[in-house]
């Protein structure tokens, strides 16, 4: 597994934890942003459309940058972080295949005989199904029990590069339908700054060759645009997807309110307790898909800010990459841009969550679950 680490030795002569980590990150984004940065020398020379689709024109070349840029966001993604939310998920889909397993073999004890004859292989008896439900919901709360320990882990990873969160802001992180993309962002980030920093170095020592100091202010220039492609994905999906969804829970939910109190005014009165109970229910499913739109909208709003602050220094280090005569204004501009990243860590920090009540806990989880499927 590959550790990346934030604080790390300049001087990659010198063996430890940090340089060897940025050395194997280094390692695979650097022959990605090569190519990219071959393209993008193309770029400026090629004109915005051609009809030979033999012949390379901007749009053409754009889609040879954003496809290996995709492939450098694969790599930056990985992180301590990101591995503990994948593991997270692994149990949590292995909870949910519990639970329908057991909800299928309940319904199958119900006409299974309490014996069965040798030769009826295909055949469960009681006995057997019960062994197998209790099984799988030991299995279920052992599942559980590693969320919880992950979780503390993944609290530690987060307060490690600097994120000022408590337990149940991660558990927010956890159960939310973005938390995978919220990971990705902030592993991400953070790995463009490590790289930053290097190029940074990098670009200085190349000082006496003009064409290797541009190449290397090339490879910052693409991390920006790196970060503006993940940020701009992370605003459709939550607009395009998650509200959508949302949306339609909601609609859901109000119509069957209204049906609910229909009934309750109209159905015998030994059922009116039931439909009222239906109805705190309902209610409280419309509140937390509220407070679940309201959640998705501000980290929307984050991310926004965040894409402005970085689309102002791609714009000037794109321009700055075309139009370079020297090394010095490179290093300058690279030193600044770094400043911007730190400026912006903060800002990396979703909107999280601290739930009232367990009730509404729970039921954020279950809407959680219903967006991901799109009911």
């Amino acid at each position: 597994m590959k550790r990346f680490v934030l604080v790390f030795v300049l001087v990659l002569m010198v063996a430890s934890p940090a340089s060897a980590a940025l050395e194997d990150l280094w390692g695979d984004v650097h022959p990605l942003l090569h190519n990219a940065v071959a393209a993008l020398d193309k770029r400026v020379d090629v004109p915005d459309s051609d009809w030979n689709p033999l012949k390379d024109d901007k749009k053409s070349l754009d889609r040879q940058i954003n496809k290996l840029l995709d492939e450098c966001i694969e790599v930056l993604g990985i992180s301590e972080m990101s591995e503990t939310k994948l593991a997270i998920q692994d149990l949590q889909d292995d909870s949910r295949r519990c639970s329908e397993k057991i909800a299928e073999l309940k319904t199958a004890r119900l006409a299974a005989p309490r014996t069965v004859e040798k030769w009826e292989v295909w055949k469960k008896d009681a006995a057997s199904i019960d062994a197998e439900i209790a099984d799988l919901e030991q299995r279920r709360k052992d599942n559980e029990q590693r969320v919880e320990k992950l979780i503390d882990q993944l609290l530690e990873d987060m307060r490690r590069i600097g994120m000022k969160v408590d337990r149940e802001q991660v558990e927010t992180l956890v159960y939310s339908v973005t938390g995978a993309d919220d990971i990705q962002l902030m592993s991400v980030f953070n790995n463009v700054k490590l790289i930053t920093v290097e190029l940074q170095r990098l670009t200085s020592e190349a000082n006496e060759n003009i064409e290797m100091a541009k190449r290397y202010y090339g490879m910052h220039t693409l991390l920006l645009r790196i970060l503006l492609n993940l940020y701009q994905h992370y605003e459709d999906r939550i607009t395009d997807v998650y509200m959508v969804r949302i949306g339609e829970i909601i609609k859901k939910q109000q119509d069957l309110i209204k049906k609910t109190q229909s009934m309750i005014e109209t159905e015998p009165a030994k059922y009116t307790m039931i439909y009222k109970t239906n109805l705190i229910a309902q209610g409280l499913t419309v509140r937390t898909a509220r407070l679940y739109g309201d959640y998705l909208e501000k980290n929307r709003r984050r991310i926004a800010k965040l894409k402005a602050g970085v689309q102002d220094e791609y714009n000037v280090a794109l321009n700055t990459y075309e139009t370079v005569q020297g090394a010095h204004s490179l290093i300058s501009l690279m030193r600044n841009a770094n400043n911007m990243l730190d400026r912006l860590s903060e800002l990396q920090t979703p909107e999280l969550i601290v739930f009232q009540n367990t009730e509404m806990k729970n039921e954020f989880k279950k809407l959680t679950g219903m967006i991901n499927n799109g009911n």
